[in-house]
């Protein structure tokens, strides 16, 4: 593609740039924990950037001068009402910036210098804002929204620094000792009427734009199949502590806990290291003696069919050794830089690594990876030359070969934008921190970040709220629902001895396939630009279910007593949000029928109708259409009853259905000026046809 034809702005100015009064040197971006990149060396371009102004959505410098490695830009803002910024929080002594792991957060300001305050009240259970960040989210001043975010080029990447003044800055850098190339891209921005518009608009672009990413649309990717299934994980019922016994043990427990579990993640604790760098993809020996192959002779078509396993993007935590036991042909893809050995410097070496890398799992018989720290693996190069293109190429490697290998793909740790912006084949991938049970505040933090995330990392992958703990007595039933409305895998993380069938098998069929949305859960327009931790309001999030439904959960997630209880509304028009991340007109209805899911009522939605919300809790809804006197509810024993019904045929004296598990049918039926919420019992899976008599 040319770069006539891509979505480009050519600045072509004379005099580009001038280099701040006192420049000396260059920063050195070699990567150190507790190391920040603020207020970097860089020479100042004369031009600044208007956001909002530009008539096609990527800003590409033309005329960078030579020998930079760092330059940047000051931005004008236009007149905003409130806005999000996304960056990490910053946790002194900690990585930070660009190594965001999991910590991409939606930092909630009034005014940009709000972040830059002792006093910002911030996300309970997580530092204070970074200042560096990926994202800006604006409500303008005229009712549309702006949504402008960080690119990375062939060997240059840009980020966002908050200044204390409230003023914005964009850095465009190798990372390296290398210089920018004369021409780059800086930023992507676009303009909606909606919030969901003007996102949908970026990341059009940005996907269209192959320059600046390696993207596809999540409705044009494959999802795993695997993960329409039901999972279980080892990570937070053991964390590090894993070994062979340990893990067959609790095979035995799966299977005897009579829950459909279908596959098993095994996470961290095998991978031989030395100084947490990898020096084996042989499984520690002492932990598992026999390897995995008395692990994975435990598959079972119609029990635990797949099996996957958790690896390190970087090798292990710190890199990899130079003590590794890896065939001579792959030494020699590796080269020794800070401490570690990296894979490089040319694609054609990365590509043999990763190649390596994925062949070993296929080769013991596990069907998908987790892939964590992934965006350590940036920081790794930093310092050096050629940083970002690497670091790319590792990216894209990683995708093609999973992809050529038929190899299930779960992002993790993976919240920079070279991984966000690469995801070419993969469907999902991480959007929050990880979820601990017994933790109130970090549950609330957790719900806020997913579904915020959700609405930028969900136009092109599923989202993976973390694992699921069933036993969490303080809110166990409200993540079960959480991971339902979600659409992203459900995999628990309990003992087998401790698995809750109640927060379970409403999330499952027999056969334990999830019942999913058709598209990922997202605020509603109302709950998008807050912060539901500390705004005294309910919060609302929502997905299209189901041929026809709209599935909504009202939530309290304040932190404060004073906000103990909060109330909110349910509109007819709530209905039209279905269309929003489903990508279709949703159908025109002649009325909305409103389903509480917990209570099993049904009323016709003529008004807004007054929730009340007391205590951290949630209320799940089904907004479905009336059509022909007919609305179909669903199974009701499972959270999205209406995804376990198809509807064939309706007609104002009949209604053809296809239900899709056992249970109790709610179908409302109306005619002869009566109405009535009719529970119609099925015993098996099948077509059911109902008349109205």
């Amino acid at each position: 593609m040319t770069r006539n034809k891509t979505y480009l702005l050519t600045l072509i100015l004379s005099g580009a740039a001038w280099v701040c009064p006192g420049l000396t040197g260059q920063t050195s971006f070699v990567y150190e924990k507790g190391k920040m990149f603020t207020n970097v060396t860089a020479s100042q371009m004369e031009h600044s950037i208007g956001l909002g102004t530009q008539q096609i959505p990527v800003y590409y410098e033309k005329n960078i001068p030579g020998k930079q490695q760092t330059v940047s830009y000051r931005i004008e803002i236009p007149t905003y009402k409130r806005g999000i910024f996304f960056s990490r929080d910053s946790r002194p002594g900690d990585y930070q910036w660009p190594n965001n792991t999991n910590r991409l957060l939606p930092w909630v300001f009034n005014r940009l210098d709000d972040l830059t305050q002792e006093d910002y009240p911030g996300i309970p259970s997580n530092g204070a804002p970074s200042v560096l960040g990926d994202a800006l989210l604006l409500e303008l001043a005229d009712g549309e929204f702006l949504f402008a975010k960080a690119v990375a080029g062939e060997n240059s990447i840009s980020w966002f620094q908050v200044n204390k003044d409230g003023s914005l800055t964009v850095y465009l850098s190798t990372l390296g000792t290398d210089n920018l190339a004369s021409q780059a891209p800086v930023l992507l921005a676009e303009k909606g009427k909606t919030v969901y518009n003007a996102i949908h608009k970026a990341y059009t672009a940005l996907i269209g734009n192959r320059e600046v990413s390696a993207l596809q649309k999540r409705t044009d990717k494959d999802y795993f199949e695997a993960f329409n299934y039901l999972g279980w994980c080892s990570w937070e019922h053991y964390h590090f502590d894993i070994d062979e016994t340990k893990m067959l043990n609790d095979l035995d427990g799966i299977e005897a806990s009579g829950l459909p579990i279908r596959y098993v993640l095994i996470d961290d604790g095998h991978l031989a290291n030395k100084n947490r760098q990898l020096t084996s993809f042989v499984p520690d020996k002492e932990r598992f003696p026999n390897g995995w192959k008395n692990i994975i002779s435990r598959k079972k078509e119609d029990k635990i069919k797949w099996m996957g396993l958790w690896y390190n993007f970087c090798g292990y935590w710190m890199g990899i050794s130079p003590e590794n036991d890896f065939p001579e042909k792959i030494k020699e893809t590796l080269y020794s830089y800070n401490g570690s050995m990296l894979p490089g410097k040319s694609k054609e070496n990365i590509g043999t690594f990763y190649q390596y890398y994925i062949g070993t799992l296929k080769d013991y018989g596990f069907d998908f990876l987790k892939i964590d720290n992934q965006s350590f693996l940036l920081p790794l190069y930093m310092g050096n030359t050629e940083v970002i293109r690497q670091a790319k190429a590792c990216n894209l490697a990683l995708e093609e070969q999973t992809h050529n290998q038929q190899v299930g793909l779960m992002n993790c740790m993976a919240q920079n934008i070279l991984n966000i912006d690469h995801t070419q084949y993969s469907n999902l991938a991480r959007v929050s921190i990880d979820y601990k049970k017994y933790d109130e505040d970090m549950a609330k933090s957790h719900l806020f970040q997913s579904y915020t995330n959700t609405l930028l990392q969900g136009q092109t992958v599923w989202p993976d709220h973390d694992m699921f703990h069933s036993s969490d007595t303080v809110c166990g039933s409200l993540m079960a629902r959480s991971k339902a409305i979600s659409g992203g895998p459900v995999y628990l993380s309990d003992s087998p001895v401790d698995f809750v069938k109640e927060n379970i098998l409403p999330l499952i069929d027999e056969e334990g396939r999830i019942f999913r949305p058709e598209a990922p859960a997202i605020p509603t327009p109302e709950s998008v630009i807050t912060n539901p931790l500390k705004d005294g309001k309910a919060y609302r999030v929502f997905a299209p279910t189901g041929d026809e439904a709209v599935s909504l959960i009202c939530y309290n997630l304040n932190t404060s007593p004073s906000h103990h209880q909060v109330e909110t509304t349910i509109s007819p028009a709530d209905y039209s949000l279905r269309e929003t991340m489903s990508g279709r007109a949703a159908p025109q209805a002649e009325r909305i029928l409103l389903y509480d899911w917990e209570k099993q009522t049904a009323e016709v939605l003529t008004a807004d109708k007054q929730i009340a919300l007391e205590g951290f809790t949630d209320c799940l809804f089904h907004l479905c259409p009336i059509r022909n006197g007919w609305a179909v509810v669903g199974i009701q024993e499972k959270f999205l009853s209406p995804a376990t019904v198809e509807v064939i045929f309706s007609s104002p004296k009949q209604l053809k259905l296809n239900v899709l598990c056992p249970g109790n049918l709610r179908v409302w039926a109306e005619g002869n000026s009566q109405q009535e919420l009719r529970t119609i019992p099925v015993s098996h899976p099948g077509e059911i046809t109902i008349n109205k008599q």
